[in-house]
């Protein structure tokens, strides 16, 4: 009897205890409540009994000040501020001028870059995320009609005058690739809505579409309903969602922005609030001193939590600061064209199976319009024409005016040949056309044999870019042979030869978190 009555005292204690601490505790809140309904009259309309509490509750007071001056900072932050016109000019000057004296420039871009697309941002005025906080509908935005924008082609043009060095995008829109740059300066590192990978081929297979392929998929749901064209897997879109790790080589590209972070000596971000960027410290150099860090340049409407870092901080839209930059560095931005856009030619078409896995609207591919032939052409087809029937050497009459009026001698000395009724002096007083009658071909003996030119990859990269190799996401059949590694060519060479089972290091991922970042620093210290 006397454990129970013990028992039942300790409960009672604990009860009475429990509910002692709620009381105090709904107190205060209704002392902070009383508080903050009298700090939001005026001191003329307080009476004496609210001045009274006002002056028994001095820590009352002091808290709900503080909470009202972060709730101040907060809203102050989600302002959209834009520098008046002087101010403005001179930032873009001063812009102007470090990305002129850049070794290496990075580029981080936002979502503000793509809202002259008629792409909404996040955390805008008119974002998706604000406009949801409000209870407001987000719309209906058809993403297939957004073109790149001037700043996608700005940035195109000083990757053309080989000053940028690499693009880090959050953005899934893949207008930066359609602007022309090539995929390897440029990772997105939250996915592409164009590209769907086969994770099961080695390596990675991407098809590039001209529809959004995220039509089916979801946060940890990736699987688009098409099929892989080797390896008949299931293909996965590269969106990365909230919560997870994006680790595929191709579009995210963490190995090709890790490297250009650490050369770069400008950072320029446009259009982003970079509270996610942040969380990535080994895009800011943050293993090294602060005076040996890349100058950071920001542009951008809201706040940022790099603005204490920034060397330059323009409050303005990005198409406008953009403009004004580009025409201070004296470069031209090139207007975008559809029949440029790469997606037109390497894009993969659905097969004959696979009309009905998607009802997301096609891109609109352009069309393509066949110039006239000019006179001076069709004379040349006519002269071709010509050779081929009667297998003798023709020369248009064109050609001929331009190499007789090309004749130095004096025109009396044509008189005596007009004279005899010729139309024209005879051929030996032309130079010019000599070669095409009088002297006989020669073959030289022992003449150097000029070595095959490389063919090119690919003909869209060759005509636009000038480049043998395929910038951009290959199409079946337009693949080349793999390369083959140092040890094949080793062998074929009969030099060191290395055992396949021998562990190859693999290229470090940092991931979401960084954690391969850290893990290296803790090695080095």
């Amino acid at each position: 009897m006397e454990e129970e009555t013990s028992k039942e005292k300790f409960l009672s204690r604990r009860r009475s205890a429990a509910l002692k601490a709620v009381t105090v505790k709904d107190e205060r809140v209704a002392t902070l409540k009383k508080v903050a309904a009298i700090l939001q009259k005026s001191e003329l309309d307080r009476t004496a009994e609210e001045t009274g509490i006002l002056a028994s509750c001095s820590d009352a007071v002091k808290e709900v000040n503080l909470r009202q001056e972060k709730r101040d900072k907060i809203k102050a932050r989600l302002e959209e501020i834009e520098d008046a016109p002087e101010i403005l000019e001179e930032k873009c000057m001063r812009l102007a001028a470090a990305i002129s004296r850049a070794t290496s420039l990075a580029v981080y871009t936002g979502a503000g870059i793509s809202t002259a697309a008629s792409i909404p941002d996040y955390r805008g005025t008119n974002g998706v995320w604000t406009r949801l906080q409000q209870g407001k509908d987000i719309g209906n935005h058809d993403l297939s009609q957004a073109e790149p924008t001037l700043t996608h082609m700005a940035l195109y043009a000083l990757y053309k005058a080989r000053v940028l060095k690499h693009v880090v995008s959050q953005n899934c829109d893949g207008l930066h690739l359609r602007s022309g740059i090539p995929r390897n300066l440029l990772s997105e590192v939250h996915g592409n809505m164009y590209v769907e990978v086969c994770r099961a081929c080695k390596p990675s297979r991407e098809y590039w579409r001209l529809f959004d392929v995220t039509e089916k998929t979801a946060r940890y749901q990736h699987g688009t309903g098409r099929l892989c064209h080797r390896c008949n897997s299931m293909l996965q879109d590269s969106i990365v969602h909230f919560g997870e790790r994006g680790n595929l080589p191709w579009p995210i590209n963490w190995n090709g922005a890790s490297r250009a972070a650490k050369q770069a000596d400008v950072i320029l971000c446009l259009g982003s609030s970079l509270k996610v960027l942040k969380k990535y410290p080994w895009l800011w150099q943050m293993d090294r001193p602060v005076q040996k860090r890349a100058s950071l340049y920001i542009v951008n409407l809201q706040w940022t939590p790099k603005d204490e870092n920034a060397v330059l901080k323009i409050n303005g839209k990005c198409d406008e600061v953009m403009k004004r930059v580009m025409s201070h560095l004296g470069l031209e931005v090139t207007q975008y064209n559809r029949l440029k856009d790469p997606i037109f030619f390497h894009a993969v078409k659905l097969q004959n199976g696979e009309q009905l896995t998607t009802t997301q609207p096609c891109l609109e591919e352009p069309a393509v319009k066949k110039e006239p032939l000019s006179q001076s052409s069709d004379e040349n087809v006519k002269c071709t024409m010509q050779q081929t029937d009667d297998n003798e050497d023709c020369v248009s009459p064109a050609s001929v005016t331009n190499m007789t009026a090309a004749y130095t001698a004096p025109f009396f000395a044509a008189l005596p040949f007009l004279s005899m009724g010729l139309p024209f002096p005879p051929i030996y007083m032309y130079p010019n056309l000599m070669s095409l009658s009088y002297y006989p071909i020669v073959q030289v003996p022992n003449a150097p044999v000029e070595a095959p030119k490389p063919k090119p990859a690919c003909s869209f990269c060759m005509e636009h870019e000038g480049s043998l190799t395929c910038l951009y996401y290959q199409r079946d059949g337009d693949a080349l042979e793999p390369a083959k590694t140092e040890n094949e060519q080793k062998q074929e060479e009969g030099g060191l030869v290395i055992r396949a089972d021998t562990p190859i290091a693999s290229p470090k991922n940092p991931g979401w978190f960084g954690k391969g970042y850290r893990k290296g620093m803790k090695r080095k210290r």
